[in-house]
């Protein structure tokens, strides 16, 4: 989602949000404030989504991100998307990423041997992790 269009002086990003919370707080006045999990804003900035083509890439290609390696794939995400890159090239740990900034989802995944013969299009912008 772009955070740039305003609704009622709020981004689209927040009016979301604000909207989720009013709607979960309406419905459980009781627990009006979730903490046994990631808030509603955490999950719209940080999760990460692999599209079909991207796991069987993966798995084709024996790639396998641990913990770390995916919240440093998430932060090259933040930093994309605060730099308005749509759809960036993620380079990481030997491995490349296209990534589909604004959706957070991993479209395809490369090893380095793939790299080296390969010509990166439809991309706007690359982050080097």
């Amino acid at each position: 989602m772009s955070n740039n269009l305003p609704l009622r002086g709020y981004g689209t990003q927040e009016a979301v949000i604000r909207q989720a919370e009013r709607t979960h707080a309406a419905r459980n006045p009781e627990k009006s404030v979730r903490s046994d999990g990631p808030s509603f804003q955490d999950i719209l900035e940080r999760e990460i989504t692999f599209s079909k083509h991207a796991n069987l890439r993966s798995e084709q290609r024996n790639i396998q991100l641990g913990s770390e390696q995916l919240q440093k794939l998430e932060g090259a995400v933040g930093k994309a998307r605060a730099k308005g890159i749509r759809d960036a090239l993620i380079v990481m740990d030997g491995s490349a990423f296209i990534v589909n900034a604004g959706s957070s989802t991993v479209v395809t995944v490369m090893d380095a041997e793939e790299m080296k013969e390969n010509v990166f299009t439809n991309i706007d912008g690359a982050v080097f992790v």
